[in-house]
């Protein structure tokens, strides 16, 4: 099944240490100094607790037939009352239902100030792999989750451990999953690396997608062009909100170097503390651990059975020797092509035959002939392909709004070339991102 200004650098005779110091100074200015402009509370607009709001009536006074949820982010340097959900609340699989449903209720002891309720099918809403194929043997299946975010999240005495499972959802619905595989070795890199689509999903026994890193296909209301602070792209159970990869303008949350001296380096969980956002988290693209690592709030147990019995502590990175994926895809030229418009991409491969059918898609057997029957970089599907002896060539359509500046993965597929009339995948990460 398939389904849909950086920072200045250092001048001519600058030491490294004047470099950090502007760096430091620049950081400073965009993220103490600056004062987020706030927007007043929208007309039929009413606060339901924390940074939450219900849309309730329009412009006019009219009641609304669906309410809509929004959240009061800082969006460049303005407070904007952000829809995150809308985007993700139409139905994607044709079942009539809405993927995802927002609603909000009373609270309970552990959390008074109330929840949000998520109900999602956990159906991804952009372009994945067919599953099962040779890298995954498992179906996408639509789930009904309920899901509840605590209105006010707050900070806990100690850190919650990651259970297995759902450990967070991203705002189309699909959720987090920790970056552990079913024997507890990481999912991501190493040894034990497993089959994830160009989405950074794939499903599990019982057909729930899921992430273990970056979503890079997850579409937040916001361009995420690396100028500024990552929008929002879920929430993990304790109710504090999952942020892109970008803390301010050149540079990425991951970058403990440049935001430690500031008191902004992340924790143990991937999560900090800035002046207008309180706490909260961050993906990390190509580190440990990628999403979550660890609850820093007081959790809904509701969420994640698991929670009732998790202990304490963070998630430790146990990644061990060499990526097991099948070195089929060569390399990606170019590694770079810019946003909006038609681009040409080259893709060398190596058809001779794999070593193990196990791991992240490896499997016996020479690479079929012929061109594949698909082909995806990041949430970019390739609209045509051509294959030539080792060169597949490919069209892409990169709209204005994509993400800058995240390597993206690129998977191939070769319809009804593996066992029992799946197809055979062959994955490579890392190969291209897209710039201005």
């Amino acid at each position: 099944m398939r389904v849909w200004s950086l920072v200045p650098r250092a001048g001519f005779g600058r030491t490294r240490a004047d470099s950090v110091l502007v760096r430091l100074a620049v950081l400073f200015l965009l993220l103490f100094t600056a004062v987020a402009r706030s927007q007043d509370i929208p007309a039929g607009v009413e606060p339901i607790g924390g940074r939450w709001y219900v849309r309730t009536h329009d412009d006019s006074g009219k009641k609304v037939d669906t309410p809509r949820y929004l959240y009061r982010d800082i969006v460049g340097d303005e407070a904007q009352y952000v829809d995150l959900f809308s985007y993700s609340q139409r139905d994607s699989n044709g079942d009539g239902i809405d993927e995802v449903r927002i609603s909000h209720e009373p609270g309970s002891d552990l959390h008074p100030a109330g929840f949000l309720v998520i109900q999602s099918q956990g159906y991804p809403n952009h372009p994945t792999a067919i599953f099962p194929n040779s890298g995954n043997p498992n179906s996408i299946q639509v789930q009904d989750f309920t899901f509840r975010l605590p209105l006010e999240p707050r900070l806990a005495e100690s850190t919650t451990r990651l259970p297995m499972g759902p450990v967070g959802t991203a705002i189309n619905g699909v959720v987090f999953f920790n970056p552990f595989e079913q024997g507890g070795m990481n999912a991501v890199e190493g040894y034990s690396e497993v089959w994830l689509d160009a989405c950074c999903g794939h499903p599990q026994q019982t057909g729930v997608y899921h992430y273990h890193k970056y979503p890079v296909c997850v579409k937040s209301p916001f361009k995420d062009d690396g100028k500024q602070h990552s929008p929002i792209i879920g929430f993990a159970w304790d109710g504090f909100p999952i942020h892109g990869p970008y803390e301010a303008d050149g540079v990425m949350a991951r970058d403990s170097d440049t935001l430690a001296p500031l008191g902004l380096a992340l924790d143990a969980c991937n999560g900090h503390t800035d002046p207008h956002r309180g706490y909260h988290y961050h993906a990390t693209p190509g580190q440990f651990p990628y999403i979550l690592g660890g609850y820093r709030g007081v959790v809904e147990p509701s969420n994640n059975r698991g929670l009732r019995r998790a202990g304490s502590g963070p998630i430790e990175n146990n990644a061990e020797g060499d990526s097991v994926a099948d070195p089929a895809i060569v390399e990606v030229l170019p590694g770079a092509v810019a946003s909006g418009g038609r681009r040409t991409v080259t893709i060398e491969v190596d058809p001779r035959e794999g070593i193990s059918p196990r791991g992240a898609g490896r499997q016996p057997g020479p690479m079929p002939e012929g061109a594949p029957s698909w082909v995806q970089i990041g949430p970019y599907e390739a609209t045509a392909i051509r294959r030539e002896g080792n060169l597949v060539t490919i069209t892409l359509d990169i709209p204005e709004d994509a993400t800058l500046g995240v390597l993206l993965d690129c998977h191939l597929e070769f319809e009804g070339a593996a066992r029992g009339g799946r197809n055979r995948v062959y994955k490579c990460n890392d190969v291209l991102r897209v710039v201005e």
